[in-house]
């Protein structure tokens, strides 16, 4: 698994859009349209030859429920891991059994699992909590009860409950949501974490696995310092403020309500 950051994207995102597999063509063809280096800098891409088996099939609309719950959680693993990497980490010196000195470094996850907080913006979000949870299972958990309204044109985000660990002002935090559209659900709890518990939005990493280049420009416009980490930059929205060709609506093929 390899990521790369955007401070200086251009050759960077031509070569990960030049990558091999059936979704190269689409993803070159994006890279001349869009290029994220206009929209949010702070934005890591991973790659893995893992990603062209898993979303063909997470992407494709006949996979069955069952089928995208495993494929999605193999996929969500891999970004929980890199996410969690991106915070703040410390050197640490172990001994191996051969007696050896071997000089490594351990994630706040890790060495101080208190400090850190997973917060899932429900109810998609909840999916990628849990493969965060996985691998950090002693860190705090948050919950943020926000969904956009489907019914207007303009699928504004509505919230509708909070319930965070107290001293979260003073903890590393990893907003777990897996799509990243409009940004109307990524910036209210963006909203509601800096400027009502007084998060510092630099010590925030947001994960996703598919977003586009308005929800990027969104957050980026509002919360410069916030580090998004994503597994997919897709081509941009529909007109029902869907991404494409993303892969429908992640919670209800997840949970398996469509």
């Amino acid at each position: 698994l390899q990521s790369h950051a955007m401070a200086t994207p251009t050759a960077a995102y031509l070569k990960y859009h030049r990558g091999a597999g059936e979704e190269s063509k689409d993803r070159t063809k994006m890279a001349l349209t869009k290029d994220p280096s206009e929209t949010n800098s702070n934005v890591t891409v991973l790659e893995s030859r893992a990603f062209d088996a898993l979303f063909t099939k997470i992407r494709d609309k006949d996979t069955t429920s069952a089928e995208f719950v495993r494929y999605s959680k193999r996929l969500m693993r891999l970004l929980a891991e890199e996410a969690v990497a991106h915070l703040p980490a410390t050197p640490v010196t172990v001994s191996t059994p051969t007696d050896a000195p071997y000089r490594g470094r351990l994630s706040v996850a890790d060495a101080n699992p208190d400090g850190v907080c997973a917060v899932s913006i429900v109810r998609a979000g909840d999916s990628l909590l849990e493969s965060v949870r996985e691998i950090a299972p002693g860190i705090r958990v948050g919950k943020l009860w926000i969904q956009r309204n489907e019914s207007s044109v303009a699928k504004e985000a509505v919230h509708s409950c909070t319930k965070l660990p107290k001293g979260i002002k003073g903890m590393d935090v990893v907003l777990c949501d897996p799509m990243l559209a409009t940004g109307g659900s990524s910036l209210a709890a963006l909203r509601i974490l800096v400027d009502e518990y007084g998060v510092d939005a630099g010590r925030i990493v947001f994960a996703n696995v598919i977003c586009c280049p308005e929800g990027l420009e969104a957050v980026a416009r509002e919360f410069p310092r916030v580090r998004i980490v994503t597994c997919r930059v897709d081509e941009g929205l529909n007109e029902h403020k869907f991404i494409v060709p993303g892969l429908g609506d992640y919670g209800d093929r997840f949970f398996n309500t469509v």
